[in-house]
């Protein structure tokens, strides 16, 4: 057994250098390279020997635990490498050692994924990578904690004011029993609700921004442009963001509450909001009910022309329809009879233009100088004068040359002779055809007059229908009429009974706290919220950062050849 011992021992010097040398390649970054090397060799020794020797009692040892973690769990404890490591100092897990000739396998060896192991990422792995780079981890985490506290200082503090406003409805009730309408609790909620709606309107808010100079500020303007228009629907627009109106359940109490940056802004805010609404709801009640009777005795005035109107309807439909006769027959009869002999002579008149403007647009100018077409007054004059030009062109061809300006000039008014014709044809044809035109505008008018007519022979049967029919609505117009007149009656004495169902129970005041928790809450929730984000992403990079590396680094044994990776082959 000595023998074998100090046989091993020799070998093994041999194996010591040269994973010496491979520990110090790929421990480069450490000064312990050779140290790690050594106390791995020494744990590889250990178990070589006590193959043949039995196991001595002695107390644990970190390399003990080291390798004793290796084996079982696959951790690496010493913090030098990036994944586990086999008791031969392997740098990673998944590269398998090519075995060497003769070589005996040691006692106990770690499991070793195979080639076709995938890659496994889950907790342990995520667990493993936070804690390698747990410094960079926690200094992520403090550096967003401070960061998120940092963040909570620079958020605007908010001011509320709140305006109490309490709703009568006992004199909507009196008004809807009056306008005969029902006062369930239903209606009476819904019209009160509508209030909410009211405060926050439109014409209650640019009032206030009016009021308060809102368009220069410019926590509600921004930035201001050069369109008025623009910058008051911006306002408003914020004004209504900031407003808040409630009604207290089971009450008919509600609550005008506006936030700002300012408590001063806004208590004016709130206050001059409520005072608005109220104005505005008294000039609306001013219109509706102060001005009733004027309103009344405007809708009597209407109403009586309507009477007339109604009534002179009657008379205009027994005009328009010919129900009158005279000497005992219809005058719609005489017309029809009238209106049939104008349609013939238009037709007539139709026919004769048709003809002439055939005639006239026929014509050309050899038509006109050889004097077989009718022509008129003007063209006989011109083709006079073409003729004695013709003449005299012909007799200066025979005395002068053809470049003679007397020749040249004689010509020239000879083609101006036949422009004349021409635009006269032309005229004549423009002539010709206005007129047939003209008479078919006037067939047309004849023709639609009679069609009025005989329409109005078939319907005469109905006629006295709707003149019944007229006659009704006219009657009905007069009824309307009278009972307005009484209303108004009675509106008269209710003018002086309106006072306003809405009061102001507490005005709005500055107030002495911001809104929300206070500055040291809002620091610790700040950091507190940027320490878990900078955690959560710290624990991302260092998973995806250790993956990176698992999957890109190059393995190399104890021999100086490269391992098998699972990662290369695959």
């Amino acid at each position: 057994m000595g023998k074998t011992i100090v046989k091993d021992s020799t070998r093994g010097l041999g194996e010591f250098e040269s994973r010496s040398r491979d520990a110090g390649a790929q421990s480069t970054s450490t000064a312990g390279g050779a140290n790690v090397s050594l106390r791995r060799y020494l744990g590889a020794s250990v178990d070589e020997r006590e193959v043949h020797e039995p196991r001595s009692r002695r107390p644990l040892t970190m390399d003990d635990i080291e390798q004793r973690a290796r084996e079982r769990f696959g951790w690496d404890l010493s913090g030098g490498n990036d994944a586990p490591q086999d008791v031969h100092g392997d740098a990673h897990p998944d590269a398998v050692d090519e075995p060497l000739p003769n070589e005996r396998p040691p006692a106990v060896q770690p499991p070793v994924p195979t080639p076709d192991a995938p890659l496994v990422i889950d907790l342990k792995f995520v667990a493993l990578a936070a804690w390698r780079y747990r410094m960079a981890v926690l200094a992520g985490a403090v550096v967003c904690a401070l960061a998120g506290g940092a963040m909570t200082t620079l958020l605007a503090k908010k001011y509320s004011a709140t305006a109490t406003l309490y709703f009568d409805p006992q004199k909507l009730a009196v008004e809807l029993v009056e306008n005969d309408r029902a006062t369930s609790p239903e209606v009476l909620n819904a019209t009160i609700d509508s209030q909410t709606q009211i405060i926050t309107s439109r014409t209650v808010l640019e009032t206030v921004a009016g009021n308060l100079k809102l368009t220069t500020d410019p926590e509600f303007l921004g930035r201001s442009s050069d369109n008025a228009a623009s910058d008051m629907n911006r306002v408003i627009s914020n004004l209504q963001k900031q407003i808040l109106v409630s009604r207290q359940e089971g009450t008919f109490i509600f609550q005008v509450k506006v936030t700002t940056r300012e408590a001063e802004k806004s208590a004016a805010i709130a206050n001059s909001l409520v005072a608005a609404y109220l104005k505005d709801s008294r000039v609306n009640a001013e219109d509706s009910f102060g001005s009733v009777n004027t309103s009344l005795v405007n809708q009597l005035t209407a109403l009586s022309k309507a009477v007339i109107a109604a009534e002179a309807e009657v008379r205009a439909f027994t005009s328009q329809n010919d129900l009158f006769a005279v000497g005992g027959d219809q005058i719609a009869d005489k017309r029809l009879q009238s209106l049939d002999d104008l349609l013939v002579a238009a037709q007539q008149k139709i026919i004769e233009a048709k003809a002439q403007l055939d005639t006239v647009s026929r014509l050309d100018i050899n038509d006109v100088l050889v004097g077989d077409a009718a022509a008129s007054r003007t063209l006989g004059d011109l083709r006079n004068q073409y003729a004695s030009l013709s003449a005299n062109v012909s007799s200066l061809m025979e005395r002068l040359g053809p470049r003679h300006p007397q020749l040249q000039s004689a010509k020239a008014s000879l083609g101006d002779i036949e422009r004349q014709i021409r635009l006269e044809l032309e005229r004549m044809v423009v002539a010709a055809r206005s007129a047939y035109e003209s008479a078919q505008k006037e067939e047309a008018d004849i023709l639609k007059e009679l069609n009025v007519q005989k329409a109005s022979q078939a319907t005469n049967s109905t006629a006295l229908i709707e003149l019944s029919e007229l006659e009704r609505k006219a009657k009905a117009a007069r009824d309307v009429y009278e009972a307005v007149l009484k209303r108004s009656e009675e509106t008269a004495a209710e003018m002086s009974l309106y006072s306003s169902n809405v009061r102001i129970v507490a005005d709005a005041f500055p107030a002495q706290a911001p809104d929300g928790p206070g500055r040291t809450v809002l620091l610790m929730a700040g950091a507190f919220g940027g320490g878990l984000f900078g955690l959560g992403l710290g624990i991302v990079l260092a998973a995806g950062f250790a993956l990176f590396r698992q999957m890109t680094r190059k393995v190399v044994g104890p021999e100086g050849r490269r391992k098998k990776s699972l990662i290369t082959e695959s």
